[in-house]
């Protein structure tokens, strides 16, 4: 059922006349004005103000472009939330990114002549770059799979939404 928002209405009358069609009968004006009330029982429909929100149930007769105020804010809804969706996966390839080169920085001090001499006299010093190299790489394998996990899941939360979407009426 839609639901609008009454404007300068006071009554539901005035109301039943806004949403239905111009050359609606006074019969169908007073059905929609009863399916007004049938569908809003805890509403002073006799004393509108400005601003209360008002549930419409299908009336034959009813205007086509009177807007469904959920279905605006639905539709903000989705497109923020595939927006949002969208810059999580583009700051995930970016962290990734900076992650790879913060690993790169490591490495070449890893590799630098200096630190290379000095290993060829310090077996621990030597073992220690050994260790290091070795989970630099590690936690590159690793950082790549969580982000790739994290892009998985994120590519089926818009598949979700896309599914919710569709059971609203909504379609992308």
């Amino acid at each position: 059922m839609p639901i609008v928002v009454v404007e300068q209405e006071k009554t539901v009358a005035a109301l039943a006349a806004r949403l239905v069609e111009a050359t609606a009968s006074e019969a169908a004006k007073e059905r929609a004005v009863q399916a007004i009330r049938e569908a809003n029982p805890g509403l002073d429909l006799d004393h509108l103000r400005p601003g209360v929100v008002v549930v419409v149930p299908p009336l034959a007769e009813a205007r086509d472009d009177v807007p469904d105020v959920v279905d605006g804010a639905l539709d903000a809804y989705f497109e923020q939330i595939h927006r949002e969706l969208g810059a999580f996966i583009q700051t995930a390839q970016s962290a990734l990114e900076a992650d790879k080169a913060e690993r790169a920085a490591t490495a070449e001090v890893l590799d630098a002549e200096e630190v290379q001499a000095a290993a060829q006299y310090d077996p621990v010093l030597r073992n220690n770059l050994e260790q290091a190299r070795r989970t630099l790489a590690d936690d590159g394998q690793i950082a790549v799979e969580i982000t790739k996990s994290l892009i998985s899941g994120t590519e089926q939360w818009f598949t979700d939404l896309d599914d919710l979407s569709t059971l609203w009426g909504r379609t992308r």
